[in-house]
């Protein structure tokens, strides 16, 4: 993530210059991805193909969990560059099989492992992104050649591991190989099973803003498609496996780590919706007496996507909110600060901040994982409370304090305890418990 953040110059960051690439990684993406599809799809279908591809990049990257995603403005190039090169790749392979000439299938496959290894180290679900993708068009070959392809999908198995394997020896060296991700099989395997059952029903049931009735659409056209598929006499083993790879999509990261993880890393939520979507409008348009349904189902498509907008653009708009809200409270605190008489501001002084005071407005405000949540709110159960990510956004309004230790922490607590001191927006609510360090209580902690 750093290597390409430096190949497009948004280090130091320039933020307008991030989002703006981003939104270019965007439409190349969802370019590539249609292609990609469209190299693998009925040539009966090409022409309706042309007229929807539009759906699949809508609900796609509509979806709230980009929202949380690329908020990150320090990786938000990175990851959607990543996206976009996972469809490249699988495209330079594509070309590869189908090349008779040895130099240039040699150059298409080596350019494609290249790309798949610099894009599995940007980010950890980008390589679930590639595992789905691979489903998707091994489920798609299998319907068009009326055939399993099992040598195809060991191909793309062995593409996959020497990829994940050469990415794993990188980032062994490169790196200490920490994952942000959690790990549930610690708990046992029961545990687990029970964590992605809770997550399968979450998905289904719609629960949280990231999740919708788009998905039970999903499942009911991959159904039908099912139907469609046994009365045509286009199901084999290849059909069944890649359905069974492309329906379990959704999961994989929880089938992985054996428990839920943050919703901006649930990249292939969206990604499978828009490609049934897709792959159900362009087969059922294409059956004169089922055309109406299909203009439907592409009707559908365009609310969904409008439905899901709406929610990704308030995220963005309330996590606007929650700056403004942490800009006047930050200047609020400074104000009281320097109005204490025994404050020096030349002096370096250690700032602990205990409890939290969260964003709370009467506007138009709806909290996400991250989004919405103020850095004095955040990380409030944490080891440090908000402390450490406060003192962080003080320093970028030109506050300059001395990070504090654990240990600092934790007498802190102890000296407000004992001391009884008041929670903000009391005037004493800002204390010095010693010579070079500052207490500000935002709220009593809860233990």
């Amino acid at each position: 993530m750093v290597f390409i953040n430096k190949i497009f110059q948004v280090t130091p960051l320039v933020i307008h210059h991030s989002n703006f690439m981003m939104a270019i990684f965007i439409v190349i993406g969802s370019i590539l991805f249609n292609y990609l599809i469209y190299l693998h799809i009925d040539k009966k279908q090409e022409e309706t193909f042309l007229k929807y591809q539009f759906i699949f990049p809508v609900i796609f990257y509509t979806n709230p969990i980009f929202a949380e995603q690329f908020n990150f403005t320090n990786q938000n190039l990175a990851v959607s560059f990543g996206i976009a090169m996972v469809a490249l790749c699988l495209i330079l392979f594509y070309y590869g099989d189908n090349e008779k000439n040895k130099k240039k299938k040699a150059i298409y496959n080596i350019i494609g492992f290249f790309i798949a290894i610099i894009v599995f180290g940007i980010y950890q679900s980008i390589i679930l992104l590639y595992i789905a993708a691979v489903a998707i068009i091994y489920l798609l070959k299998c319907l068009n050649d009326k055939n399993s392809n099992f040598k195809y999908l060991f191909t793309q198995i062995g593409r996959f591991g020497i990829c994940a394997i050469v990415y794993l020896i990188i980032s062994k060296i490169f790196s200490s190989g920490n994952s942000y991700l959690q790990s549930g099989y610690s708990s046992g395997i029961v545990q687990v099973i029970k964590n992605i059952y809770y997550v399968v029903i979450s998905t289904l049931k719609c629960e949280t803003i990231y999740y919708n009735a788009s998905f039970l659409l999903a499942i009911l056209f991959a159904g039908v498609l099912l139907t469609m598929y046994i009365k045509e006499n286009k199901i084999n083993l290849g059909v069944i496996l890649g359905g069974i790879g492309v329906m379990l999509a959704p999961y994989y990261i929880m089938i992985v780590t054996g428990v839920d993880q943050l919703k901006r890393t649930q990249f292939n939520y969206s990604f499978i919706i828009g490609f049934i979507l897709l792959l159900f409008t362009i087969t059922i348009i294409n059956k004169e007496k089922f055309k109406k349904i299909g203009y439907i189902v592409v009707g559908l498509a365009i609310i969904i996507a409008y439905k899901q907008s709406i929610t990704t653009a308030t995220l963005f708009a309330s996590d606007n909110v929650r700056f403004q809200h942490d800009i006047t409270l930050a200047e609020k605190l400074m104000d009281k600060l320097e109005s204490k008489k025994w404050y020096d501001k030349n002096k370096n002084y250690t700032l602990v901040i205990l409890g939290k005071a969260p964003c709370e407005t009467t506007t138009m405000y709806l909290k996400g994982e991250v989004m919405g949540a103020s850095f004095f709110d955040f990380d409030y159960q944490s080891h440090y409370g908000v402390t450490q990510r406060a003192n962080h956004f003080l320093r970028t309004l030109g506050y300059d304090f001395e990070e504090a230790t654990a240990a600092d922490f934790e007498e802190a607590k102890k000296f407000a305890r004992e001391e009884n001191i008041e929670s903000y927006p009391s005037n004493n609510c800002i204390i010095k418990s010693n010579e070079d360090t500052i207490i500000i209580r935002l709220s009593e902690e809860v233990e």
